[in-house]
């Protein structure tokens, strides 16, 4: 990451369609040059998040700021500084790949050559028509369409969702690499996979609030669990369970499971007791929670999901 300035700011986010709430009063900031992970089930508010910071839906209340402009007043400068790679793609299925990225470029005054290097870096079918791509090269060829005039910043909104798993490999390399070359990328997901291996820091919205942030580690600590220890010893006795009672060990096929605060204490504890006991170590490994275990945690999807009442023409939360 490049440092601590913020280039994304949200005060009191909110989005209303009629009495529905789909994003209720959040805030947060993203630092320039880190990848930051926005989680959440389908229906939190991820996409309505995105729609607000990119100018494509107007703010019920509450302030945002993107590249230090004001979303609300300074629309067009916004514009300017972003890329949007949406989930549902809105180039023209009829033109080709070039022919796309050439309209996309002289709508945004980006010059020429920014086409040319986008179809070679990316290895882009360029006169292939864009409705007749694989879902793969069609999230490529969007990706390249949002960095047509050279954004610092780019709003990933679920880029891998229905992707095979080659094609979502692919995309996520895309991403790292676009991070290592300066750029901000604002990234919803409800992969988690992607939540593990990508963002420096995550969000997680749930029906519309954020209900944790921070780096992963600070997000894995929300569940209060300590360092999950599994091992497996030999020869198994019930004196060695009973000795370990304290943590309420499980099994996991043949490997004991524990949970401490302590590893070290642990560890030590566990060495005695193979002196007294005569038992072998033949494995140990240490697990920390998983972002997928947090995120379960703090989201309840076994609720219905939220509907609304007020014929609005739709409203994508």
């Amino acid at each position: 990451m490049e440092g601590d300035e913020r280039v994304i700011k949200a005060l009191n986010l909110t989005k209303r369609y009629g009495d529905l709430i789909a994003v209720d009063h959040i805030s947060f900031e993203v630092k320039k040059g880190e990848i930051f992970g926005f989680l959440g089930p389908n229906g939190a508010g991820k996409t309505t998040t995105v729609r607000m910071l990119s100018t494509l839906t107007r703010i019920t209340e509450g302030e945002a700021y993107v590249n230090g402009y004001d979303v609300k007043r300074e629309r067009l400068k916004v514009k300017e500084s972003i890329g949007v790679v949406q989930d549902v793609s809105n180039l023209y299925d009829e033109l080709t790949v070039e022919e796309n990225l050439k309209f996309l470029a002289e709508l945004y005054g980006a010059p020429g050559e920014n086409v040319e290097r986008l179809i070679k870096e990316f290895n882009l079918p360029r006169k292939q028509k864009f409705g007749k791509l694989s879902s793969g090269y069609k999230r490529r060829v969007a990706i390249s369409a949002a960095l047509i005039h050279e954004p610092p910043i780019i709003f990933m909104d679920e880029p891998t969702v229905a992707l095979d798993v080659h094609s979502a490999k692919l995309v996520r390399e895309m991403i790292l690499s676009l991070n290592k070359e300066g750029r901000t990328i604002f990234l919803t997901t409800h992969n988690m996979l992607e939540a593990e291996k990508l963002p420096h820091r995550i969000a997680i919205i749930n029906r519309g609030k954020i209900v944790a942030m921070g780096r992963r580690n600070e997000v894995r600590s929300l569940l209060g669990r300590g360092v999950r220890v599994r091992f497996r010893v030999e020869p198994l006795s019930n004196k060695l369970l009973k000795a370990l009672e304290e943590y309420s060990p499980s099994f996991d096929e043949d490997l004991i499971v524990v949970e401490t605060g302590d590893v070290d204490g642990f560890l030590e504890e566990l060495h005695e007791l193979k002196g007294e006991l005569g038992f072998k170590i033949l494995h140990m490994e240490t697990q920390l929670p998983s972002i997928e275990e947090v995120f379960l945690e703090l989201t309840d999807e076994s609720e219905e999901p939220r509907t609304c009442a007020v014929s609005c023409g739709g409203c994508p939360i």
